[in-house]
């Protein structure tokens, strides 16, 4: 008896050994990022672990990000993301699931992986499950993505900046200067009354003998020796 006892004592240790080694295949941990369709992805300082014997997709700890691979992968890529991100949301907002929707949602559009067919492709993945102790219908899920993906939406657009006014010239003092006087102009009203010392005059040369002699007088001197081109 003591022999069988022992064999059975035996036989139980390493039933429990093999069901320890299988939970341990099953589970693995991958360290704080992972790639998920094509892109690598982190939530803060929260290890990643794999787990295949999750029935979902994805869950949280309280400072740990549980996948499950195998589920994951039955889903399109920006399904895969979202979960991550779904779950990431409630070590940042807590429990509520329509928090860590949203929370979903403003990661997908602010780093480009989230559009209208991947928000449709994630309201599909719900299957239209009804409202459980733990988390809203899929209709109340769906309605709520659509208003969270439009907030997003908005705060992505850019804001038009604020047009700058522009200021008016200081005033400058006007300079008032004469106008040249157009031309032609008459030779009188430009050079005004013209003294004329050689003109071919026919006229008595000016007297440059006196007390007030006038030496242009001398010019008109010479005058005189043509005055009889005049006669």
């Amino acid at each position: 008896m003591l022999r069988i006892h022992a064999l059975l004592a035996t036989a139980l240790l390493g039933f429990a050994a093999a069901a320890i080694s299988d939970a341990r295949a099953e589970e693995e941990f991958v360290g704080r990022s992972v790639t998920l369709a094509g892109r690598k992805v982190s939530c803060g300082k929260a290890d990643i672990m794999i787990d295949r014997s999750l029935p979902s997709e994805g869950g949280a700890g309280d400072t740990i990000l549980i996948l499950n691979p195998t589920m994951l992968n039955q889903q399109p890529p920006t399904v895969r993301l979202f979960v991550f991100n779904h779950e990431c949301g409630h070590l940042t907002v807590g429990d509520s699931e329509l928090a860590a929707d949203c929370h979903a949602v403003h990661r997908g559009v602010a780093e480009g992986w989230l559009d209208r067919k991947g928000l449709k492709q994630v309201c599909d993945s719900f299957e239209g499950a009804p409202e459980t102790d733990t988390h809203p219908s899929a209709k109340r899920r769906c309605a709520y993505l659509d208003k969270c993906y439009a907030k997003a939406l908005a705060e992505q657009t850019p804001i038009a900046p604020k047009p700058i006014p522009v200021q008016a010239p200081s005033k400058v003092p006007a300079t008032i200067t004469a106008s040249a006087p157009e031309l032609p102009v008459a030779k009188k009203a430009a050079l005004g009354q013209p003294k004329v010392i050689s003109a071919w005059r026919c006229t008595d040369p000016l007297d440059v003998t006196g007390s007030n002699p006038d030496p242009i007088g001398h010019a008109i001197n010479k005058d005189a020796e043509r005055a009889e081109r005049c006669r």
